[in-house]
Formats: C-alpha cells, sequence, structure tokens
C-alpha cells in the first residue's frame, strides 16, 4: 500500500472524502486559475503550491489512484492527515522544481541548437518520475516536432491540456501540432479549445485562418470559383 502524503488532498483541494468527481474538478479549475504561477507570480512558494494542487487533482480524479490513496489515509494516522497541512515537505517540492527547471533548460539549449535527439534523450530521463508535468511534456513536444514527429508531440501535448486544461497555450500547441501533421479536422477544434479559454488568443486565431486557407487552396477550382468571382468585383 503506498505511503499517504503529508497533505492530505481533500483539504489542499477543499473538498470533503465523499466528493464527486464533479465536485473535485471545480475545486481543482478554481484553485488552479487562482494558484497559476502566472498568475500568483513565480516564486518557490507559488510554483510549489500549484504543483500540490496538481498533485492532489491528479490523484483524486482517477478512480483506482484515488481508492488506493484512500486505503493509504484510512489507518491510525487518519486523525493526523484530517488537519490542513498546506505546507508540504516544501523542500522536496523545491527540489524537484529546480531539477525539472535545470533539465529543461539543457534540453531548450539542444534543441536551440538543433539536436531534437539529444534534447528528447535528457528529458525522457525525467518523464518517468514526474509523466505529468505539463511544462516537461510541452518541451518534449517541441523536441518530438523538431525531429518532424507531430504524432509523438500531440500526444506530450495532450497530457498537457488534461493537466492544464484551463491553458489556452496547451490547446493552441496541440492544434500546430495537427496542422503540421495536416489532421485539420483536430488542429480545428484545438484552436478552439483554446479560444473557449482565452477568445483573444492570438495564436489560436492565426491557426484558425491558416487551416481555413489550407483547405480552401484544397477544394476543387470550380468549387472555389463563387468565392474568386467575389473577390474579383471587390477589386
Amino acid at each position: 500500500m503506498a505511503e499517504a502524503p503529508e497533505a492530505n488532498y481533500y483539504a489542499v483541494l477543499g473538498v470533503d472524502s465523499e466528493a464527486t468527481i464533479e465536485q473535485i474538478e471545480q475545486e481543482y479549475f478554481a484553485l488552479a486559475l487562482k494558484f497559476h504561477p502566472d498568475i500568483a507570480g513565480g516564486g518557490q512558494e507559488a510554483s510549489a503550491r500549484f504543483m500540490l494542487i496538481n498533485e492532489a487533482f491528479q490523484t483524486l480524479s482517477d478512480p483506482d489512484l484515488r481508492k488506493e490513496y484512500d486505503e493509504s489515509i484510512a489507518g491510525p494516522s487518519a486523525e493526523s492527515n484530517e488537519v490542513v497541512t498546506m505546507q508540504r515537505d516544501q523542500r522536496g517540492i523545491q527540489s524537484m522544481d529546480r531539477e525539472l527547471k535545470k533539465i529543461t533548460r539543457t534540453a531548450e539549449r539542444f534543441i536551440k541548437q538543433g539536436d531534437f535527439w539529444r534534447a528528447t534523450e535528457v528529458l525522457q530521463k525525467m518523464l518517468t518520475k514526474y509523466p505529468r508535468q505539463p511544462g516537461l511534456r510541452r518541451t518534449l513536444a517541441k523536441a518530438a516536432a523538431g525531429r518532424h514527429r507531430y504524432s509523438e508531440a500531440a500526444e506530450h501535448l495532450k497530457v498537457a491540456c488534461d493537466v492544464e486544461y484551463f491553458n489556452a497555450d496547451n490547446h493552441a500547441l496541440l492544434g500546430n501540432m495537427y496542422a503540421m501533421g495536416k489532421q485539420w479536422s483536430r488542429a480545428m477544434s484545438s484552436y478552439r479549445d483554446a479560444l473557449s479559454w482565452n477568445e483573444e488568443h492570438e495564436g489560436a486565431r492565426k491557426g484558425i485562418e491558416e487551416v481555413e486557407a489550407t483547405l480552401d487552396k484544397a477544394k476543387p477550382f470550380f468549387k472555389r470559383l463563387p468565392g474568386l468571382l467575389k473577390l474579383g468585383r471587390k477589386k
């Protein structure tokens, strides 16, 4: 049986142990918007709290992980676990954050040099430890795209979208990967998802325009003729 973490995940999200998945998602969404480092600031405390919120959500939103977690806090230490302890082992979280940042910086340097294979190799070592870390997944997607592995890049970004589904950038990036792989309908869907979170997202709007233009050019000439004639009259 897994050892229970010091912080009670239910307390972290502000829900009780009988909360439904809908209630958990609702509270997670509210907390994520409040404590996202881009909003709360990028300091160590904000990053640590945001990572803990994500960790709690990832556990409680998965039926199997939630069951295992519930069993882990049902023993003699359950009473102490009911106390709200947002001050979880900060040093451990900060150490993890520093490790990820260091590896990501190294990978980004390789990517700038065009060494996408080496960047991927460096990042993959961290993936087994932090499989649902969105920043890590975004960098892996960038390295995969550099190798023209657009499907692989999309898979990484789908994880980032799952964890940070409120982050419009994740959806726009996923749309870019689908567009590069010429999966037009999926690209459009991802761009629209981005706009649903941020209706002013420039990348998503531009992506939609480019996909529409590409699809229009692919139409047979007789289907494009009415539009061309209309354009000619305007001139």
